[in-house]
């Protein structure tokens, strides 16, 4: 009997509105003449086998489409119930049993930190990896598909639409980001961009990473 190959998926949610960033479209931001979340396609495809990218509908499909043209688009199917609506589409969309799910804008996404979280779910319904002061990081983070989906729309349904939400009745191995720092000492996987002055910053490191 053949064995199955695993493969695994992540789901980039590009659908936020920026509002901490005049509303501009977080994943095409400009860095160094490319879109951000081009950066993060880059750092995933070193981790997983396939990429799906969750948009708020239609006309963000088509501004996004150019620039990551060759990936499956899900569209949220709820409004208003921030990242859980893109979560649910995304997921539902997915074909593997496990599935890493990340914001659009995290360029400097770990390969090895997610491999970790994916080996780190077995026996478990999600992988996230938590701080010393108990902060978790919902949007870096590993999910079977299945129980997501099912705790996804039962918090959609019940009006909950903090993210914590259906996490907290999954079966989650939290995984300590000190074991995290093993594999990425400065934890750069975790950086992300909420200001203009975050922009600037991603600017001048991943113009030493990207030598043109």
């Amino acid at each position: 009997m053949k064995h199955q190959i695993m493969t695994y998926s992540s789901l980039i949610l590009a659908g936020g509105k920026g509002s901490r960033m005049s509303y501009q479209e977080k994943a095409l931001i400009d860095i160094n003449g490319r879109p951000l979340i081009t950066y993060v396609i880059d750092s995933l495809l070193k981790a997983v086998d396939n990429i799906i990218i969750s948009v708020r509908d239609d006309a963000q499909g088509e501004l996004l489409a150019p620039h990551v043209q060759k990936y499956e688009f899900a569209y949220d199917s709820y409004e208003n119930t921030g990242p859980l609506s893109g979560i649910l589409s995304g997921l539902l969309a997915c074909e593997d049993e496990y599935c890493f799910i990340v914001a659009c804008d995290m360029p400097f996404i770990n390969e090895k930190v997610v491999k970790l979280l994916f080996k780190e779910t077995e026996d478990h319904e999600a992988a996230l990896p938590r701080w010393s002061d108990g902060f978790v990081e919902p949007l870096h983070a590993v999910y079977q598909c299945k129980p997501m989906i099912r705790e996804t729309k039962r918090a959609i349904e019940s009006g909950e639409n903090i993210i914590l939400a259906p996490i907290s009745r999954l079966k989650v191995n939290y995984v300590n980001v000190e074991n995290i720092k093993e594999l990425d000492p400065q934890l750069k996987t975790f950086i992300n961009v909420n200001t203009p002055e975050d922009i600037e910053k991603i600017k001048r490191n991943l113009s030493i990473k990207y030598v043109h």
